[in-house]
């Protein structure tokens, strides 16, 4: 029996990757969208809707790698804004620091 996966990106939208992928590769790309999925709003979004479950293992290997990526593109939005303080990529921001 298959383990039921967290992630629906992955599984709604790459079941042909799926199907080639190892055990280890399916659980740490499962593990990766689940948590940006959670957080999506805090910065997930990035991986969510740009990275493929393949460029997922070319580029990662820990989940605190996809995150302090994901870190890293909030404060690069963050740091071209022409917005006030109430700006909605300070938000996210905040909300970054509190995934």
């Amino acid at each position: 029996m298959k383990p039921r996966l967290k992630s629906s990106t992955l599984r709604n939208s790459y079941s042909t990757w799926l199907a080639l992928a190892t055990l280890a590769q399916r659980e740490f790309v499962d593990a990766v969208y689940a948590m940006c999925e959670e957080h999506y709003e805090a910065g997930g979004d990035t991986i969510v809707e740009c990275y493929s479950p393949r460029e997922i293992c070319e580029e990662f290997t820990t989940l605190d790698e996809a995150k302090e990526y994901c870190g890293l593109k909030v404060e690069q939005a963050l740091n071209c804004r022409w917005g006030e303080d109430n700006d909605p990529e300070v938000g996210r921001q905040e909300r970054f620091k509190e995934w």
